[in-house]
Parts: structure tokens; C-alpha cells; sequence
């Protein structure tokens, strides 16, 4: 699989499909570009599909200082120069949003529509609260148990009265593979995530956007999304029905077909 060299870190990506246009798809704090397995195939019959860990994050350079959001977008922007990819589409979830927004706000230029799911631009004292949760959780350097205390926060009430074997065989499965250095990185991804508060230049994206929230979100609630849609000019809001801040795995074909419709509208 190929990796980019960017001074000090290689970035881990992938490009699949086919089309005109490219499609990057940005991680949640804790993904990897596997995550995004019921989005790469709906994707890439009509669309290039570009897909990267941030660094700090799975198959890329698990640094543990020194992240911030306006490095992650200007690794995104080596990633394309490499590739040759001027204008594209973004499609971001939880962090991988706001790392989308700063990019934007970055390389406008270079935005062809912004999707930005489950984000915030800002975070009260509880959201906060939540994320140093798991800082303190990830440093017992126990992976089951981080997982369990990152879960609730993350899957819906529904998903879990369907999907609660899933769930803890996930955290087994997760707990074996993950390593200290993992999550020494995934403690400073969260640091930088603790200091966001971009608000104030939300006004300042131009380009389609379209914010997605998540009804049963009790991690980044709908609260977030409207302050999102509320502030970027001409932007669309959607909330979708019965999911919670995993929403683009928990509901992935509304999810998808939401994407979709305001990718290809916003081609045009």
C-alpha cells in the first residue's frame, strides 16, 4: 500500500474507483481508512476515492506531539500535489470534519463541496469532559477498556439493543491489536481536538456544504451541527433519524445517499 513521505511522518492512503472527480473521505479520531468499507464501494463506480490516516493514526506515523488541525491540512494538501488532485470533494466525520473545515479554510480553492458529519466547531465543558474521559482511559493502556468506555459515547442507544455481541467482540478484537503507541497517539490527537474553536471563521467558507448530525448523538448532538449550518453561508442541514455519533456505520446507506445527492448537485 502506498505511503507519502512528509518530512518527518509517512501518510498512509489509498485511491480506488473510477470517474471525473475525487472524493476524500476523512477519519474520526480513532478510524483508519478500513473503517470507510461502506463507503468505498458505493463510491468508486462514479468516483475516484481517496482515502488517508491522518498522522497520529493507523497505518501512518503515530506521532505523539506536536498535531494540529492546520498540519493535517497541509499534509492533505502534500498528499494531492503528489497525486495531482487540484479540486475535490471532502467528506469528513467527527474529527475528520473539522480537520475538512480547516482545510477549507486553508485551500479554499481546492474545495469542490464540503460534507461535514457529526462535527463541531466549537465544545462546552461537557463534550470536553467526555474526550479527557478518554485520555485518562487510553492511558491505562488498556485497549478493552478504553474501547468500553469510548463506545457509549460514540454508538447509539439503538445500535447497542441490536448490535451488542458486535459490540463486544469489537472490543476484544480491538483490545489484542491495539498498541502503546497507538494510543500514546491517540492521546494527542484528542489533545488537539480539546483546543478547537473555530466558530468565529466559520463565515469565512464559501464553498457547498452540507452538515450532517445525528439525532441520538449524545457525543456531538444536533446542538453542534445547527451552530455549523448556522454560520457557513448558504450551507444545508440534514439530521438523520435513529443513529448516533457513529453515523456514517450505523446508518450507512442514508448516510451514503445523503452524500451522494449533494456531491453530484454540487458537480454540476
Amino acid at each position: 500500500m502506498p505511503n507519502l513521505q512528509v518530512k518527518d511522518v509517512s501518510l498512509f492512503y489509498e485511491v480506488s474507483g473510477q470517474g471525473a472527480e475525487t472524493v476524500a473521505f476523512l477519519n474520526g479520531v480513532a478510524m483508519s481508512t478500513e473503517r470507510w468499507a461502506a463507503q468505498t464501494p458505493f463510491f468508486s463506480n462514479n468516483y475516484h476515492v481517496l482515502l488517508h490516516d491522518f498522522r497520529g493514526q493507523g497505518r501512518s506515523t503515530l506521532v505523539s506531539e506536536g498535531i494540529t488541525f492546520e498540519t493535517h491540512a497541509r499534509d492533505m494538501a502534500m498528499l494531492l500535489d503528489t497525486l495531482g488532485i487540484h479540486g475535490l470533494h471532502i467528506v469528513g466525520v467527527s474529527y475528520g470534519a473539522e480537520v475538512g473545515m480547516y482545510f477549507a479554510l486553508m485551500y479554499p480553492e481546492r474545495v469542490k463541496s464540503l460534507t461535514l458529519g457529526t462535527a463541531v466547531s466549537e465544545s462546552d465543558p461537557f463534550l470536553k469532559a467526555m474526550i479527557e474521559s478518554w485520555i485518562e482511559s487510553v492511558r491505562t493502556y488498556n485497549g478493552k477498556l478504553f474501547f468500553k468506555v469510548m463506545a457509549p459515547t460514540v454508538y447509539s442507544k439503538s445500535f447497542y439493543a441490536t448490535h451488542k455481541k458486535w459490540l463486544d467482540d469489537y472490543a476484544e478484537l480491538f483490545g489484542a491489536r491495539v498498541t502503546r503507541e497507538w494510543m500514546d497517539a491517540f492521546a494527542e490527537l484528542c489533545r488537539n481536538f480539546l483546543a478547537l474553536d473555530v466558530t468565529d471563521r466559520l463565515g469565512e467558507i464559501r464553498v457547498p456544504t452540507l452538515v450532517i448530525s445525528a439525532d441520538e448523538d449524545i457525543l456531538k448532538p444536533p446542538s453542534y451541527g445547527r451552530i455549523i449550518h448556522e454560520r457557513i453561508p448558504g450551507s444545508r442541514f440534514a439530521i438523520v433519524q435513529g443513529a448516533g455519533h457513529a453515523l456514517f456505520l450505523e446508518k450507512a446507506d442514508e448516510f451514503n445517499h445523503l452524500v451522494s445527492e449533494f456531491v453530484q448537485s454540487s458537480s454540476i
